[in-house]
Parts: structure tokens; sequence; C-alpha cells
């Protein structure tokens, strides 16, 4: 699309259209990663609630672990059995010591899983372990423990120490207890199954819980839930040497998340959408305001100004930028307006006559000294062509003229013309025709001298005058071609037409109209009156009456009466005031003639209103 077809309006009104939806996508694309967001903030806080459950849980493990080893510590048989197996080797009695919370039970033995009592030298070394529980594990404390023991301070040498560490049969706790109390011989480790535990992470959270080792081997599941409606939250628990040891995922219910996040999404577009295309509208309405309306009532009235009403002025009550131009327009026109006045009033005081007439050899511009030497008022003349001002046949004169517009010096014609007066007597006159342009169209102007005499030849003084009117007629002629609309505006042009001749009206319809009216006017007033229309000519002083050879007619009247010789433009007003003329004057306003009349006089003037209303709208 070419750029002289967009409009300010057009290109507006895509803009923010274009803001809109690219408003409208960025809030979606917000409400999605808020939900995202949202979803990964609580996995996170999910997470930190598995991992403080998973601490809970070993620390009850720890208790428990603890409780028995101190038990077992302070026991007198088991510290005896421990020394008789170190000083001899004989280690029957010890085992069967160790043996026999498997077997008889003990406090707490529900709580946890007890896979292994050893006992250690107090240099680390492995003196025994119980027959019963878990077998193939190395029988050596676990490197972490050990390393702590041995680095810790001589006040902690009395403290039990625990830790989760790896084994070739899984991941296992040890509690490390001093053995004999106060007096320690050496040290006492309980190894517990820290999987059994693990499902007190789901009473802990109170969700379903699924406890996977670290090669993905499902090893226990709590109250396994939905995907559709649960977020898996995983959870990883490591060694005290940063070794993974169990997969913890839990099952997090976000039924009622999602239903608030749906909500708040719902809520924050549309509120967003909402001030968005509050703004929009806000944004189109300052636009159409302060720029828009101002532009469009603008180009309304330059586009009539620049069809000759140059009477008018550009509003520049606007933006500064059309503020600026409208007053640059409306200088320009008053400097057109000027110089159309003061060449106006030249050619006026110029005792030449000149004529302009149009395509349709209809007059368009006369000066005065043309309406005095004819005899007419500038009303009476302006409705007037070729054939009532002249009695030789110019519209052939002027074929020659046609092919080049009169665009050469050498394209225009002297002639004598007979010219006919309106009391109906002929006189001669030399005469200068050239071709111009009337509103992008073919006319021609006519410049006129009296002469003395039929056969006078035209005296070097007369063609110097006649000379310096062309001149000026040609400085006309430029000026129209530059300006071609302002032609209608010179003079008393602007009573011509009661219609914007660019509106895009259909002429045909109007001036069909005005005959219609008319012969309907003329009818009434023959048969209701008795009285003729050289009658309604003289006592309504609308219409001029000409004498031609001492015959009164009404030449002008009569083009009003036939389609074929009705002007272009044709006097609306005189129309309408004929028409009220004859109504007023009506015997019987009830007739059928009076109101067929009166019904056709008010179709006539919506029509006009119409005309007038669609010749002041703008331009798409």
């Amino acid at each position: 699309m070419r750029i002289e077809h967009l409009s300010i309006k057009s290109v507006t009104i895509a803009i923010f259209v274009m803001i809109g939806a690219v408003a409208m996508v960025l809030s979606l694309l917000a409400g999605s990663f808020f939900r995202e967001s949202a979803l990964d903030a609580q996995m996170s806080s999910l997470s930190r609630v598995l991992e403080v459950a998973t601490q809970e849980m070993q620390q009850g493990i720890r208790g428990h672990s603890f409780d028995l080893g101190m038990k077992l510590a302070h026991s007198r048989a088991l510290v005896e059995a421990f020394s008789t197996a170190s000083e001899s080797g004989n280690d029957g009695k010890l085992v069967a010591l160790l043996d026999d919370p498997f077997i008889s039970g003990f406090v707490g033995f529900s709580e946890i899983n007890l896979v292994k009592l050893r006992v250690y030298s107090p240099d680390l070394e492995f003196v025994g372990e119980s027959s019963v529980g878990i077998q193939g594990t190395r029988q050596a404390l676990p490197g972490y423990l050990a390393n702590l023991i041995r680095n810790r301070g001589r006040d902690d040498r009395l403290k039990g120490v625990d830790a989760l560490w790896l084994s070739s049969q899984g991941p296992l706790h040890s509690a490390v207890i001093p053995l004999g109390g106060l007096r320690p011989v050496g040290y006492l480790e309980v190894v517990v199954d820290p999987a059994f535990n693990l499902k007190d992470i789901a009473a802990i959270t109170r969700t379903p819980v699924s406890i996977y080792a670290m090669s993905d081997e499902l090893l226990s599941t709590v109250n396994s839930g939905n995907d559709s409606e649960y977020l898996p939250v995983e959870y990883v628990l490591f060694t005290p040497d940063s070794v993974p040891a169990f997969r913890i995922v839990g099952l997090e219910d976000i039924a009622l998340l999602s239903d608030e996040m749906a909500r708040i999404k719902t809520v924050t577009i549309t509120g967003f959408l909402m001030l968005a295309f509050a703004t929009l509208l806000l944004a189109l309405w300052l636009f159409s305001r302060f720029m828009l309306s101002p532009v469009s009532a603008m180009v309304r009235n330059m586009r009539a100004m620049a069809q000759g009403n140059l009477d008018m002025a550009v509003d520049n009550r606007a933006l500064r930028e059309f503020h600026e131009l409208s007053d640059a327009f409306n200088t320009m026109a008053s400097q057109m307006r000027m110089r159309t006045n003061d060449l106006e009033r030249l050619l006026d005081l110029d005792d030449s006559a000149i004529l302009c007439f149009d395509r349709d050899r209809e007059m368009v511009y006369c000066n005065r000294s043309a309406a005095t030497l004819f005899g007419y008022s500038g009303d009476e003349i302006s409705d007037l062509d070729f054939t009532d001002l002249f009695v030789d046949d110019v519209a052939v004169l002027t074929a020659r003229l046609e092919g080049t517009a009169g665009r050469r010096r050498e394209d225009k014609l002297h002639e004598v013309l007979t010219c006919r007066h309106k009391d109906g007597y002929e006189f001669r006159c030399d005469s200068v025709i050239n071709a111009i342009d009337v509103m992008g169209q073919s006319g021609h102007a006519i410049a006129l001298n009296t002469v003395a005499g039929d056969d006078e030849i035209m005296s070097s003084q007369s063609e110097q005058r006649l000379d310096a009117v062309e001149q000026s007629l040609t400085s006309l002629l430029e000026f129209a071609r530059s300006n071609p609309s302002l032609m209608l505006g010179l003079g008393n042009l602007g009573e011509l037409s009661d219609v914007d001749p660019t509106g895009g009206v259909d002429k045909g319809t109007v001036r069909e109209q005005v005959v219609s009216v008319m012969n309907l006017a003329l009818a009434c007033w023959e048969r209701e009156l008795g009285k003729s229309k050289l009658d309604l000519a003289e006592e309504s002083r609308i219409w001029p009456v000409y004498i031609d050879k001492s015959t009164p007619t009404t030449r002008t009247l009569d083009k009003y009466l036939s389609l074929e010789n009705c002007t272009k433009n044709p006097r609306s007003k005189r129309v309408v005031d004929t028409a009220e003329f004859v109504l007023r004057h009506l015997p019987d306003e009830n007739s059928a003639a009076c109101e067929g009349l009166r019904r056709a006089l008010d179709e006539f003037r919506l029509l006009l209103a119409g005309v007038k209303a669609k010749s002041r709208q703008p331009e798409g």
C-alpha cells in the first residue's frame, strides 16, 4: 500500500491495536511465568520441609540408638566379657551378650531396625560383633566416625557420636558409645538400618512419600498419590561426608494452590488488560481530540478554501505542529486572496470586457466592463452562455484551441465578433480568444473591445490596449492554471453553485429536481392564476426579462424548464424562491396542484440539505 493512501487516524489506530495485542501476549506470558515461578517456589519450600522432616527422623534414630547403646555400655557383664575377649581372645560370652538384644528385645525395638552390634578397643580396633543381624559388612568402624573420634579432644572422649554411612549392604546409621561408663574400656557401635524409619517422614509432613535408593530402586512408598493432583518434590539425603544415600520424593497436594494461582492469574491479567484497554481508549480519545479531529477539520477547511471559498480560515486550535501548519496555510490563503482581489480589481478597471467560459460554454467569470457592455447585472450575466451573448458561432472558433489548451503564445485568436445586448440590438467587438484550464477541464477566456464601425480595422492604439488586457488576462490564466479551483472564487462565482464541485454529488439529480420544481411551479401559475411565464418573471423579480428585437423574452427562465438547456450549476435559491412565490399567490392552498408543488419543493429542499451535508464530509 502506498503511503499516501494511509491516514493518521488509521496509522494511529493500527499502532494502538498492536500495542494492545503485545500487552495481551505479554500478560499471558507473565501469567504463565508466574505459575511456573510459584510452583518452583513451592517446590523449594516443600524441599525444605522434607529436609526438616528428614532431620527429625534422624534425630529419632539417634535417640533410640543412644538409649540402647547406653544401657548396653553400662552392663557390667558386657564390660567383663569385653575385657576377657580382649585379653584371652575368647569372645563366646561377648557374642552371646551382643546377640541378646536381637533375641530378647529391648526398649524401643519397634522404633528402630537394629542390624548389628560391635565392640572396639580404645584404639578402635575390632574386638567382636553380634552373630545375629546383617552379614557381609567390613569389620571395622566407619572411616568418618573413626576420624571423628581420633580427632576430638580429651574432654569429649566420654561423648557418643553417630553418623549415616554407606556400607556394602546399603546406607546404615551407626552410633558409637564409650563402653564402661565413666571408666571406658572400649567403644560399642550400634548399627541401625535407617530405611526402616524413613516412613516417618510421611507422618511428619502429612504427605505421600516414596523412598528410593540411589540406584533408583524403590524402597518404600507411603500413601501414593495421583500425579495429576500432586506436585512431586525431591530431596536427596547425604551422609556427613557428602555421599548421597537416599532419594526422597514427596507428593504435595497443589489443588488448592492451583486454584489460588488461577484466581490470582485471572484477576491480575483481567485487571492489567482492563487498565491497558482503558489507557488505549484514553490515548485514542486524546489523539482524536487534539490531533485527528483538528486535522480533519483542517482538511475540510483547506479543501473548501482550495475550491475557491477564500473567506474561510483554517482553525488553528490544535497541537503546535498543526497550529503552525494552519497558520501558514491561512497566511498563504490570505496572500492568495489579496492577490486575487488585486488582479480582479485590475481587470474591473480595464475598459475591455473579459469573460471566461467552462467546458460546457457556461460563464464562470466576467469583469465589470463585460456586464456593462452587454447591459446585464452580475447575477443575470452569470446564467448566460455563448449563444446568449454572441451572434457568431464562437464554439467553432474555440474548437481550434482545444488541441493545445492555449499553452503557447500563438495559440490565441484575434477575431471581430458580433455581440447581442440585453435589449436585443447587436454590436461588434474586437476579441482575443484564449484557451484556459477551469477546474482541470478545458475552458476559454474572451477579451472584448468595441469598434466604431463594421468596416473599421483595429487601430494601433486599440491593438496595444488589447495586448495590455491580454497580458493581464494571461496573468489571471496562469494563476488559474496553478490554482484552477480559484477560478470559481473570482467575482461573484461563489453564488453560481450551492454544491461543492468536488463533493462527489450527482449533479444530474439536482438538475432533474430543478427542472421538475420549475415546471410544476409554472403549471400552477398558469392554471390556477391564468398568468403567463413573462408575468411570473416580471412580478417575482427573480428572473431577468430580456428584450430581443423589441420583444420581451425570458431566456434564463426558459433554461430552467428544460433538462437539456438547464445550466450545469443551477441556482437552487432562485428555484426555491420561485416555488415559494407561486405558493404564496395561489388562491386555493389545498388544491392538488398546490399540494404537488409543495411536496416537490420539500423533496428538493431535502435533496439540497443532503447535498450540502455530503459536500462537507471529508474524503476518505
